[in-house]
Formats: structure tokens, sequence, C-alpha cells
């Protein structure tokens, strides 16, 4: 299973590339929270 969660950010792929240390806090947080309540034997099909 695969899953994309990206950054809100400015001027991607630039010597100024600029995102919010709190939008990185809460992307941990969202990845965390969401690890953490993964089950053993998860069916990850969006369609069963």
């Amino acid at each position: 299973a695969s899953a994309l969660i990206s950054l809100p950010l400015k001027y991607m792929h630039t010597t100024v590339e600029t995102v919010a240390y709190s939008d990185i806090e809460d992307c941990i947080q969202l990845m965390y929270h969401t690890l953490c309540q993964l089950q053993a034997g998860h069916d990850f099909r969006y369609f069963k």
C-alpha cells in the first residue's frame, strides 16, 4: 500500500523553497496517529 502526504510549500525546486514549521509538525502528527491506528491484517483495498 502507498499514500501521499504533501506539505504546502512555496517556491518548490528553488534555493529559497519555503515551508511553515507548523505544517511539518502537523504532517508528522498525522503520520504518527495514522500508523498507530493500523491493525495487523488491515485491508488496504479501496474496493472490496
